[in-house]
């Protein structure tokens, strides 16, 4: 049993993917499997990763029966697969640092408590730049101050950390996180969504898990044109379907400023939706209409009334 599993889900990812897999497979605690799920690329992804394979045996690739289409499905496979003591998942094209997976290992072994670690990140490349860490620029410890109990320097335990994800921050960044074996096998991301698989399943966690932040920058996220993220219309949609299911299902937990925020949050999406290019006048009167169940704003008023004359 390797003591961690990373796995990673690539389709047609040849242009960054061998400095993705050799920043995993440099990582100073060589105690790993990388399992890479090829999702049927047409493009030279299954040699790159075949190539690290006959190099390295700490390498395993397995290869979807058709293309899903989204991340999910490939990152299940891998789950199915995966032997480590500690799962963590890395996009094609990002980066891990040298030592994430050290830190991660001293952080779960000395708090045994701990399901769940995550950390910062740092954005890179064509379209964004941030210098340090993405949660460190955005002030994240400060305005989550009231759900991070210190444990030691840099590291926090999560406490009913769904409050801060409803509208406050999200904090928890797929690249970033390290979890315990026996706390996500037998999860599943969930295949509806093609971008917010991985947001489903980390709101999910924050209701049940124990999680832990570690305020270090451990991974790097590359932005870049060919990302599945800069789809901006398939961005809105997922996000306002996945957060107005997940409000119904965690509003019970919400205090009354918690659920002011998300109500915000979602009256936001609705809002951006309505914004959206091609959309029909319904649909557009909808959105707006509904927007205004979660939150009175008089501008969207005032532009739903407009739709009518």
């Amino acid at each position: 049993m390797p003591l961690h599993s990373v796995i990673m889900p690539v389709y047609n990812g040849e242009a960054y993917l061998a400095a993705t897999i050799d920043s995993i497979l440099q990582q100073t605690c060589a105690d790993l499997e990388l399992i890479i799920v090829n999702d049927c690329a047409t493009d030279g992804s299954a040699e790159i990763a075949a190539t690290h394979a006959a190099r390295d045996a700490r390498v395993r690739v397995v290869s979807t029966a058709v293309n899903s289409g989204a991340p999910a499905l490939p990152k299940n496979v891998g789950l199915s697969l995966a032997r480590g003591r500690y799962i963590s998942f890395c996009d094609q094209d990002d980066l891990l640092l040298p030592d994430k997976l050290e830190q991660a290992t001293r952080v779960l072994q000395r708090y045994p408590d701990l399901d769940i670690v995550f950390a910062d990140f740092e954005p890179f490349g064509d379209t964004q730049h941030t210098q340090g860490g993405y949660l460190a620029h955005k002030g994240f410890t400060s305005k989550a101050q009231a759900y991070l109990v210190p444990l030691e320097d840099g590291l926090y335990r999560c406490q009913n950390f769904w409050g801060c994800m409803a509208g406050l921050h999200t904090g928890m960044s797929t690249q970033t996180i390290v979890c315990r074996r026996e706390i996500i096998i037998g999860q599943r991301f969930d295949v509806r969504y093609r971008i917010l698989d991985d947001i489903a399943m980390w709101y999910r966690f924050a209701e049940t898990a124990r999680i832990g932040f570690l305020d270090r920058t451990v991974a790097r996220y590359r932005y870049h044109d060919a990302a599945l993220t800069t789809n901006d219309e398939l961005l809105a949609r997922e996000s306002l379907a996945f957060h107005k299911e997940n409000y119904f299902r965690q509003s019970h937990l919400f205090n009354a400023a918690e659920n002011q925020r998300y109500r915000r949050m979602l009256a936001g999406f609705l809002i951006s939706v309505a914004s959206r290019p091609n959309l029909t006048q319904l649909e557009q009167r909808a959105h707006l209409a509904q927007s205004l169940v979660f939150e009175l704003r008089l501008s969207t008023l005032r532009w739903l009334l407009q739709t009518f004359a």
